[in-house]
């Protein structure tokens, strides 16, 4: 039956399934699988979790998968139990790998042979994990993940799954700390599928290049949820690769692209993109840093009607909370737009106290947009609420007079001169805007010799597009044309690429 109250994700799949079962939900590795045959294998999936594994509402499983159909079957079949999806970022190291698996403390993990070598010996580790199954991991001895997928007597239509459940646990990936549980909601993920709509105007039509991780927060809160509340298809594309991107969205007609800047440098780059059909494209969004100016002019030329979106959100909010619409992709390209209908937004200094226009303060957003907390961690969360219930997000920010939101940097990034504040992020955007420049960070570093009045000077750390000459004095000159004195770079060093974290954050710890 169709037409269902939407209040949980099981409420979203079965809505969908009702209405569309013939459409095409999903195309994987060059098959296309429509909404009733997901639910059919989803539903196999789920009875075997729950009869073999003993896997019930409120448990977690953990899900170690490159992007491929067997995630996204396991990620329906466990809002289906009414159990909790604790996806693992398979580009951690050891120490992180085994700290994600022993803190959500599943006992089951599904995997595949793509990334097993990296997991093995962390999962190994893991006392509780009983059970681990594989997708396309002959030779290993694991269970293999086709085997859950045999016929089964379908789960009974209502588990009692309610708003107020947990669904996802998705760990962070900060620069410091070991990564922490954020812990959404049934709740949260359907205001997170308005909040997209409104956002970027998906509809029912579109056909979505899935490139982001499903291990991610913006595939596994925002995405694949709300593809399926619309009822429209993803296109999993295995890896990042911009041929094999082309090739997807000129086969399949993709009308959406969303992904990380330094992914879109190289796909608007690419010599051979003159040579693909590409004109279905209707949307291009970029998060996660900043996108050098000359990367937005590219796309514009390339593709002179597709809107471009940048945006913000966090692992620990509920949805994304700020976008740019498309016509101030070039006239606004430092801002993360505005914010959001449905979400509670200021800016505040040390002691609190709201700033004005233009002047640089704390973003703080309202409890209701933020989790409920982080997973084994009681109290954790709280330490970043304030007494009249506001979340600290950690990003200093400015807000322009017309409402425009520009993150300067994380509030440790911000360095002193002299005297005066310089944030890493606007020097950053500066840089970024060098046609020789490829991406740059900038930390503030101590001040000697002559200079040791000035307590810190910004030392800027550069890599140059391939094949370009650029010199210090080139980069000095630049900064200058657009900054004060004391905010130009006084140190300058050029590197092969900046160290970055699995999700692609700058590790700025390491340029120290």
């Amino acid at each position: 039956m169709s037409g269902l109250p939407l209040r949980t994700l099981v409420d979203v799949w079965a809505n969908t399934v009702a209405k569309w079962p013939r459409k095409n939900a999903v195309v994987a590795a060059g098959r296309a699988y429509t909404y009733g045959e997901l639910d059919e294998l989803s539903g196999r999936l789920a009875r075997r979790l729950r009869d073999d594994f003993g896997i019930h509402r409120g448990d977690t499983v953990s899900v170690a998968m490159p992007n491929c159909i067997e995630f996204y079957i396991t990620y329906w079949a466990t809002m289906k139990l009414g159990a909790v999806l604790a996806p693992v970022n398979t580009r951690l190291k050891f120490d992180e790998l085994h700290h994600v698996l022993t803190n959500t403390g599943s006992t089951t993990l599904l995997t595949h042979g793509e990334v097993w070598p990296g997991v093995a010996e962390p999962a190994r580790d893991v006392a509780r994990l009983e059970h681990i199954v594989a997708a396309q991991a002959d030779g290993t001895g694991l269970m293999p993940f086709d085997q859950l997928l045999a016929p089964a007597e379908p789960l009974p239509p209502d588990l009692g799954v309610q708003p107020e459940d947990l669904a996802i646990v998705m760990h962070t990936s900060g620069t410091t700390g070991k990564p922490k549980g954020a812990m959404m909601t049934h709740g949260d993920l359907i205001f997170n599928n308005l909040m997209f709509v409104v956002s970027f105007g998906w509809v029912h039509e579109d056909r979505h290049l899935l490139v982001i991780p499903l291990f991610h927060c913006t595939a596994c809160y925002s995405a694949v949820p709300t593809s399926v509340y619309l009822g429209s298809t993803v296109v999993i594309a295995p890896r990042p690769d911009v041929v094999e991107l082309a090739e997807l969205i000129q086969a399949h007609r993709v009308t959406t692209f969303l992904g990380v800047p330094t992914l879109f440098h190289f796909f608007v780059s690419m010599k051979r993109l003159s040579e693909f059909d590409l004109s279905s494209l209707r949307m291009i969004c970029y998060s996660g840093s900043p996108m050098p100016r000359v990367t937005i002019e590219r796309l514009r030329a390339q593709f002179p009607g597709v809107r471009l979106h940048n945006f913000y959100g966090m692992t620990e909010t509920i949805s994304n909370t700020h976008v740019l619409p498309s016509e101030d992709a070039l006239t606004r390209p430092g801002a993360v737009g505005k914010v959001l209908p449905g979400v509670g937004m200021k800016v505040v200094d040390e002691a609190g106290v709201e700033v004005g226009p233009d002047e640089v303060g704390e973003l703080c957003l309202r409890r209701e947009n933020v989790i409920r907390g982080y997973y084994g961690q009681p109290g954790l969360l709280e330490q970043s609420i304030t007494e009249d219930g506001w979340f600290r997000t950690g990003d200093l920010a400015q807000v322009d007079e017309q409402g425009y939101v520009y993150l300067r940097g994380r509030s440790k990034d911000m360095i002193i001169v002299a005297g005066e504040n310089v944030y890493a992020n606007e020097v950053e955007a500066v840089l970024h805007n060098h046609p020789k420049v490829l991406e740059a960070a900038v930390i503030g570093v101590e001040a000697t010799g002559a200079r040791a009045y000035m307590g810190e000077v910004v030392k800027a750390f550069v890599v140059r597009e391939e094949g370009e000459a650029l010199t210090e004095a080139e980069v000095r000159r630049h900064c200058a044309e657009s900054l004060p004195s004391y905010k130009v770079p006084q140190i300058v060093e050029f590197i092969d690429r900046l160290p970055r974290n699995p999700s692609g954050k700058v590790v700025k710890s390491q340029l120290q």
